[in-house]
């Protein structure tokens, strides 16, 4: 059956392996055509290529060229009935902010398929981490999933990568795992995509003088800024370090009010300020609003503000914040539905990277320049 939501590529990729049923394909049975495809699902050669990648990479299907797609005879009926229908979280963040919709998506896909949910939550602590995450895996859960720790994004040499994950028995997928990650399946964002069209997008409202507040520390925060800067410099201009506002876990521990002390930093200087600040997520773009508001400063009129993940929050501000929509949901059903996929088709269960773009949500946070003046 059809996602009612998730990449186009996944959707196909479902379809096509309910066809192996519907249809009664048989091994070496030809698959149609990509030409056909492309007319059956009204979609580019590109993204049948993609969902293709998919099945090949579970080996459900070999590609022969100039001959043809031909099914393997692998399929669903390899199912396998896992001894525990538990499943394992692990989150190294707090249970808030984006997190309640990421585990309301993962608890509605455990309970479809029949299982139920274990949650350990770290409290960014990472030693508690390693020891929720083994101890999961001596209490025989089916399989796990770890919102990994900061650094682990950075670095795959890392104790949680090396002497766990890799010598665990059960399926293990990840989420907001940077998008190189090889060992394991992950569900992710392409936050260097999002950062670019962060830049793209003010630049295309008349903005040149512009600024980033961002964690440093954590891959998404640093993958954003890559794209931010990509856009800047390809329009000519330069994002400067004076421009960037970072801050880390321990700055955060001192106080969590940093997208208020950001904003009042980047915007203390009354000759040499930005038009237009990129949050790194809403929640310090709200802290922001408070900043700007406190300067006697307007948004959008004075200081456009963009944020990141459509909080709850984001449409309550005055005025409504513009944001990137943040997959939450989506995000958690998917993480779920891969690591069940796992379990119970261990035979054909190879990594698969589901790597959603981030869509901007234009609301009323960000003015349009004309001519250099607002």
């Amino acid at each position: 059956m059809k996602p009612k939501s998730g990449p186009i590529y996944l959707q196909i990729a479902e379809r096509l392996l309910s066809f192996f049923g519907q249809e009664r394909y048989v091994k070496g049975d030809r698959l149609p055509t990509e030409y056909q495809l492309m007319d059956m699902f009204s979609v580019s050669r590109t993204t049948i290529r993609k969902a293709l990648d998919i099945l090949e990479a579970r080996e459900l299907i070999s590609r022969t060229p100039g001959r043809g797609t031909f099914y393997s005879g692998k399929a669903l009926f390899e199912s396998q009935t896992p001894e525990s229908k538990t499943l394992g979280l692990v989150n190294y963040f707090f249970m808030d902010y984006i997190y309640t919709e990421i585990i309301r998506g993962i608890e509605d896909e455990a309970e479809r398929a029949g299982y139920s949910l274990i949650i350990a939550n770290s409290n960014r602590n990472e030693e508690r981490q390693l020891e929720s995450i083994q101890r999961l895996i001596d209490q025989r859960v089916a399989g796990l999933i770890i919102e990994p720790r900061r650094n682990l994004q950075l670095n795959e040499k890392d104790p949680l990568a090396e002497e766990i994950i890799k010598n665990a028995s059960i399926p293990i997928v990840t989420t907001h795992w940077g998008i190189k990650a090889k060992s394991l399946s992950t569900v992710t964002l392409d936050d260097v995509y999002a950062g670019k069209v962060a830049g793209e997008y003010l630049l295309s409202r008349g903005h040149r003088n512009l600024a980033y507040i961002y964690k440093e520390d954590i891959q998404s925060g640093y993958d954003r800024l890559q794209g931010f800067r990509q856009a800047v410099e390809n329009a000519g201009l330069c994002l400067g370090p004076d421009r960037l506002y970072p801050f880390n876990d321990d700055d955060e521990a001192k106080n969590n009010l940093q997208g208020y002390l950001l904003t009042l930093e980047a915007l203390a200087d009354p000759a040499n300020r930005p038009s237009a600040i990129f949050y790194f997520n809403d929640n310090l773009a709200v802290q922001g609003y408070r900043a700007i508001a406190e300067l006697g400063l307007r948004i959008p009129e004075d200081i456009s503000v963009l944020g990141f993940d459509d909080h709850s929050t984001a449409s309550i501000v005055s005025p409504a914040l513009t944001t990137f929509e943040h997959p939450k949901y989506d995000l958690g059903r998917w993480v779920a539905k891969i690591l069940i996929d796992e379990i119970e088709y261990k035979a054909t269960a190879l990594p698969i990277k589901l790597i959603f773009e981030p869509k901007l949500i234009e609301r009323g946070s960000v003015h349009t320049i004309s001519n250099g003046k607002t």
